[in-house]
């Protein structure tokens, strides 16, 4: 007894004398989740100790979110499809809330709440048949100048989040005109046997990267085109895509049950395209298979009088001639069989290097 007086005693001075103890906030959450090709809801309590009405107040806005768009997240060796709804609170129902658990001697009081879901949300996208992973590409752009990757971040950044209908996809269509006027600036482009500056150096990173993607999803390639040369950001050899509006173009055929979501990340110095949607094949592919080798070129000079006097700067690296091949075997469930070849024609490349200006000999 004299314990439980001491431990009353101790609350009361905790709180000041006629202060009431803090009661808890409810929050109740329904979140949707999809995991292993299943839309499933979860629900959730989370509690939060309100000692005023001030506190309530600042409660309110510390929760108040508005909605996120649905992501895959990879965690425990799966995917899992995940989305947070907006939250919105009226200030007068929480406070009426609070007042009558209050008055009726209660502990807690639930928060009375709205939920704004995303658009889409993760429910939409799962009856657009978005339910699962099925493929990743990947390419590293480490060594890349700051124009160059600021061109493939700002591109790969218009195609996160793009949804493919079933059906033929453009890559230059999907994501749109690259020009000054939509952001881009000038880095090294290959033209004919030269690497010069150019409007857009670094997309086709992003278009390589989905393409990636799109091999190893299984989706039948409708248009593909080989860089000139090997280039040591497209490791391994033979899958790279290159494009150039409007004259090349990335094009496949979605021929999957239902849409497919592009999803990008960024992890160091690799891109990556993870693509979810309704698994209904499976891919097997081998390579690469090298062949009809040359030897690299001279290696280039170009003059650049942007450059100090007698500065000279690489800015491409020699590379050989080759015939790459890749061969994918795909397998529908329904029994169907699909063997294809992605083949690449290199041509040998020497190193260029840009030299400013020789001092005049007297």
């Amino acid at each position: 007894m004299r314990r439980l007086l001491a431990l009353a005693l101790l609350l009361g001075l905790a709180w000041g004398q006629g202060d009431p103890a803090p009661l808890e906030a409810l929050l109740v959450l329904q979140e949707e989740v999809i995991e292993e090709g299943a839309l499933r809801t979860y629900t959730g309590v989370q509690r939060y100790p309100v000692a005023s009405e001030e506190e309530l107040r600042a409660l309110l806005k510390k929760l108040s979110r508005g909605p996120r768009p649905p992501r895959f997240v990879y965690g425990e060796g799966r995917w899992q499809g995940v989305e947070k709804k907006g939250l919105a609170f009226d200030e007068k129902e929480a406070l009426a809330a609070y007042r009558q658990a209050l008055a009726q001697g209660r502990r807690s009081f639930r928060l009375p709440v709205r939920y704004t879901p995303p658009t889409p949300s993760l429910r939409d996208l799962y009856a657009l048949g978005v339910r699962e992973h099925l493929a990743t590409g990947e390419t590293d752009f480490r060594g890349s100048s700051r124009a160059r990757l600021h061109n493939l971040l700002l591109a790969s950044g218009k195609l996160d989040g793009l949804l493919i209908p079933p059906g033929p996809f453009s890559f230059n269509r999907a994501l749109g005109p690259v020009t000054k006027e939509a952001g881009y600036q000038e880095a090294f482009v290959i033209v004919g046997d030269r690497t010069e500056q150019g409007v857009g150096g670094g997309v086709c990173q992003v278009s390589t990267t989905l393409f990636r993607a799109f091999f190893f999803a299984g989706l039948p390639i409708l248009e593909r085109h080989a860089h000139s040369y090997q280039m040591a950001y497209y490791q391994p050899t033979g899958l790279d895509a290159a494009v150039s509006a409007p004259y090349k173009d990335l094009k496949v055929l979605n021929d999957t049950p239902g849409h497919i979501l592009v999803q990008r990340s960024v992890v160091g110095t690799r891109l990556r395209f993870h693509l979810f949607g309704t698994k209904d094949r499976e891919v097997r592919w081998e390579g690469p298979f090298i062949s009809q080798r040359k030897p690299p070129l001279p290696p280039k000079e170009f003059l650049d009088p942007s450059l100090p006097l007698g500065v000279r700067k690489q800015v491409d690296f020699a590379a050989e001639g080759a015939r790459v091949e890749w061969r994918r075997l795909v397998r529908y469930q329904d029994g169907r069989v699909r063997e294809d070849r992605v083949v690449s024609l290199y041509r040998p490349w020497g190193a260029v290097y840009l030299v400013g200006p020789r001092r005049e000999a007297p």
